[in-house]
């Protein structure tokens, strides 16, 4: 590989593939929404746009609508774009219908916002309606069929092309078929006064894998699958490594300290990376029970490993740093300039430019 001078974060276009295959071998006959949100959880939102297109794939989910007006400049023109939240902020709004951007209703107070603007503006939004199967963030709640209603009846601005709900995650398999109850409900009352719903989708990447008798309907949203990691066994491969130089070298003798706590019992030649817990690394998207979580590396040897670009897997000592790391080159060749590979969450390693390929 050769020397390189700064970092950058690795994305393996074999290992995207690989991960859409799996995808696609999961499917009944759904179509595939790609999400990019979160810089599509940090593979790189337009390098994965384009990869997506390259995939046939044709729907987008974004996070902002900033993201959808650079979608839109960058020569998606031709894609559905849905904003995967709902707002009622009018420069928002006034953003979604500029760039033709399917809008997300939740609340009345959506609806109200979306409707208003797009009437003054001699025009008609188009969206998709939210529904809150259990994840208490926003959407209408299933008891509120009558509010969903009054959108088809009473705002001609707005034009529903779509329905959609999000499980939360960790459900036990009857506790999701619960909350798809209420959610199959609402679809129900809508059909009996013959309304059209629009394209239905309501599985996201962790439900694909770990549900398999859970309806698909006719569209599921893959974001998170790419970066493979999914718990479980998905067979879908960690996408994302930092590459990085080793950009000092020196022995540490026995009895000293080195990263942390760690005394040495002999003597250790070392290498230091430019990469921490703040370029992702041990680092894991929280659990329910914690808000932020950082997998902390036992202290010791062997316990957390790198691999260098000479194919040799070298040790991490003590403790990660925010933004360092040590590693054991005593039995190695390696020097200053040597390259490891340092596989990370990408969706934590915001500050690395990507490289796709």
């Amino acid at each position: 590989m050769g020397v390189i001078c700064m970092k950058e974060l690795f994305i393996d276009k074999g290992l995207l593939e690989r991960n859409y295959s799996a995808v696609r071998q999961r499917l009944e006959g759904a179509q595939v929404m790609a999400v990019l949100k979160n810089n599509a959880y940090g593979l790189g939102l337009l390098p994965m746009a384009r990869f997506w297109r390259e995939m046939g794939v044709r729907r987008f989910g974004v996070g902002e609508p900033s993201d959808a007006a650079l979608l839109r400049n960058e020569g998606f023109s031709h894609e559905e774009i849905l904003l995967m939240r709902p707002t009622a902020i009018p420069a928002e709004i006034d953003m979604l219908l500029d760039n033709g951007v399917i809008a997300t209703i939740g609340s009345q107070e959506t609806a109200m916002a979306l409707s208003g603007i797009a009437e003054k503006r001699s025009t008609v939004a188009e969206a998709h309606l939210k529904i809150d199967s259990g994840l208490g963030r926003y959407g209408f709640l299933p008891r509120e069929t009558d509010k969903v209603l009054n959108i088809f009846s009473y705002m001609q601005n707005i034009a529903v092309s779509g329905i959609y709900t999000h499980l939360p995650s960790g459900l036990s398999l009857k506790k999701a078929q619960l909350c798809l109850e209420g959610f199959d409900a609402v679809l129900t009352a809508l059909r009996e006064k013959s309304i059209e719903t629009g394209i239905v989708h309501a599985l996201g990447s962790t439900a694909l894998f770990h549900y398999d008798t859970l309806p698909q309907y006719d569209m599921v949203r893959i974001g998170a699958a790419m970066t493979g990691r999914i718990s479980g066994k998905t067979g879908l491969s960690p996408v994302g490594a930092i590459h990085a130089p080793i950009t000092d070298v020196r022995w540490i003798p026995a009895g000293a300290a080195v990263a942390g706590k760690l005394r040495l019992r002999h003597s250790v030649r070392v290498g230091f990376l430019p990469v921490g817990y703040a370029n992702g690394f041990l680092v894991d998207k929280p659990s329910y029970s914690k808000l932020f979580e950082i997998r902390r590396g036992k202290i010791g040897y062997g316990k957390v490993t790198v691999r260098l670009d000479n194919g040799e897997t070298v040790s991490v000592i003590g403790l990660v740093g925010q933004n360092h790391l040590v590693v054991d080159l005593t039995k190695s060749n390696a020097s200053v300039g040597s390259v490891a590979q340092i596989g990370v969450n990408p969706l934590f390693a915001s500050s690395i430019p990507r490289v796709l390929q």
